[in-house]
C-alpha cells in the first residue's frame, strides 16, 4: 500500500475526534462477514483478483487540534480484509493512496490535489476537522467521495459522487430532540466543541428544524482545550435548569463538560455520543452522573460480544493493528468508511473508474454496514430526502449503566430504503 504525502506532525494537545456526522453482512452476500454464521468473525474468503485499483485515503493524523492517527492502522488492515474476504472493490484489490492534512485547511486542499493527480478511483475519509477543503476539489473533479459522516451542508446535498455512511441529523437532532419530547422539555442545549463539524448543523439548518418540533435550540461552543467550563455551564443552567443537554466532543472536553454541569447542579438531562465515553471519562466523572445519560451511536462500540464488534476485534488482530486502542471510535468510523466502499461496490463490474464506482454505489442493494451494529445502508439517494448524500436514517440508541457504559443497542429508523 502507498504512503504517500505524510508530513512532518505538529506536537499538540490530545485529541478530538471531529464529528463529522454526526453515531457485517450484505445484502445479497453472506451473514457470515457479521460473523453469526460462520466459525470466523472474519467471514468466508473471497480474495480480490483482478488488477489493483487506487483508492485515496486523507486524514488528519495527529495534530494541535486532533488526534486521528488511529485512522491509518485501521483503514490498512480494513483493507486487507476487504481485498482477502469481501472481493475487495469490484474484484479488484484496493491500493492505498494516503495524503495528511493535519487538519489545515490548505493542507486539505493539497491532499485532494494529489488524489485528483493520482488518478484515484475513489476517495475514504473516516472523521476529518477540514472536510469541506478536501471534499470541494474532488466533487468538482468527480471523483467519489465515501465518508463515515459529514454536516456541511454542501457535502450532504451532493447527489452524485459523495456517499456518507452516518446520518448526521438523525444523531445531532433525532437524539436530543426525541429525548426532548418524551421529558416534555422545551429547550435543548447543546454544548459543542468549536469547530464546524461539530457546530455548524447547530448554526443552520438546526435552529429551523428544531423549532418545527417544537424546541428551542441554544449552542454553546466552546473551544477545544478548555479545562473548566463551569462559567459557561452556569449561564446554561440559568437558562435551562432542567431540560435536555447534548454533549459533543471527544472525552477531554467532555470530562470538563460533565463536571462543569454537576458543579453547577444541573437536574435536567444529559445526552451524548461515544466519542466522549472513555475510561478517561469513567475515571474523571463519577458513575452516578453518568448513570441514566442517553447515548446516540453509529456502533456499538461497549459491546464487544456483539457481532460487529467481534468483526472489528478480528480484523484488527488479523491485519496488523492489534495494538489500537479498540475503544477508539474514531477507529470504528474509519472501518465503516473504507467498508462501506466495498458495500456499495459489490455488483461493479469491468475497469475500477472513478464513474463506474459512482454508478454501482448508486444501484447499490439494501445492505449491512459492516460495524454497525446491523443497521443498513443504501446509498440511492432515497434514505433522507433532505440529504442525498446520507445512505442511512438509522442509528442506535442506548442507555448508560452505572459504570458509564452502554450494555445494549437499539437500532431505531433502520427501515429499508428504497432504489
Amino acid at each position: 500500500m502507498l504512503n504517500r504525502g505524510r508530513r512532518h506532525v505538529r506536537a499538540g494537545s490530545a485529541a478530538l475526534l471531529t464529528v463529522a456526522l454526526l453515531g457485517v453482512a450484505l445484502s445479497g452476500t453472506s451473514q457470515a462477514a457479521v460473523g453469526t454464521k460462520s466459525s470466523s468473525a472474519l467471514g468466508t474468503k473471497n480474495p480480490a483478483k483482478g488488477t489493483a485499483t487506487k483508492i485515496g485515503f486523507v486524514t488528519d493524523d495527529k495534530n494541535a487540534k486532533t488526534d486521528n492517527s488511529i485512522e491509518t492502522p485501521v483503514a490498512n488492515a480494513t483493507v486487507k480484509w476487504l481485498n482477502q474476504y469481501l472481493n475487495g472493490v469490484g474484484g479488484h484489490p484496493i491500493e492505498l493512496d494516503r495524503c495528511v492534512d493535519l487538519a489545515e485547511p490548505g493542507m486539505g486542499v493539497d491532499c485532494a490535489n494529489q488524489m485528483i493527480r493520482d488518478k484515484v478511483a475513489a476517495v475514504v475519509i473516516g472523521s476529518n476537522a477540514v472536510l469541506e477543503n478536501v471534499w470541494t476539489p474532488l466533487h468538482a473533479a468527480r471523483i467519489p467521495v465515501f465518508l463515515y459522516g459529514a454536516s456541511n451542508a454542501a457535502v450532504v446535498a451532493d447527489p452524485n459522487t459523495t456517499f456518507i455512511m452516518t446520518n448526521g441529523p438523525a444523531i445531532l437532532k433525532g437524539m436530543p430532540a426525541g429525548v426532548a419530547k418524551q421529558v416534555k422539555a422545551k429547550k435543548v442545549s447543546v454544548v459543542a466543541i468549536d469547530v464546524p463539524a461539530a457546530t455548524s448543523y447547530y448554526k443552520s439548518p438546526g435552529p429551523q428544524q428544531f423549532k418545527q418540533a417544537g424546541l428551542q435550540l441554544e449552542l454553546i461552543a466552546i473551544a477545544a482545550g478548555t479545562a473548566d467550563m463551569t462559567p459557561q455551564m452556569q449561564k446554561l443552567v440559568t437558562g435551562n435548569p432542567k431540560g435536555v443537554v447534548f454533549v459533543i466532543g471527544n472525552d477531554a472536553f467532555c470530562i470538563a463538560a460533565f463536571n462543569g454541569l454537576r458543579t453547577v447542579g444541573f437536574k435536567g438531562v444529559v445526552t451524548t455520543i461515544p466519542q466522549c465515553l472513555t475510561d478517561a471519562t469513567r475515571t474523571a466523572v463519577p458513575g452516578s452522573f453518568l448513570k441514566g445519560m442517553r447515548i446516540a451511536a453509529t456502533s456499538p462500540i461497549d459491546t464487544p460480544k456483539n457481532p460487529s464488534m467481534k468483526l472489528y476485534f478480528a480484523v484488527l488482530n488479523k491485519f496488523g493493528a492489534s495494538n489500537v486502542d479498540k475503544t477508539n471510535i474514531g477507529g470504528l468510523a474509519m472501518f465503516e468508511a473504507v467498508a462501506g466502499l466495498s458495500v456499495a461496490t459489490q455488483d461493479l463490474k469491468g475497469d475500477v473508474t472513478p464513474a463506474a464506482i459512482a454508478a454501482a454505489a448508486k444501484s447499490m442493494p439494501w445492505s449491512i454496514l459492516p460495524g454497525s451494529g446491523g443497521t443498513h445502508i443504501r446509498c440511492t439517494n432515497k434514505a433522507d430526502p433532505t440529504q442525498p448524500a446520507v445512505c442511512t436514517n438509522a442509528l442506535l440508541s442506548a442507555t448508560l449503566n452505572a459504570q458509564g457504559k452502554a450494555t445494549k443497542y437499539t437500532p431505531v429508523g433502520d427501515a429499508q430504503i428504497a432504489g
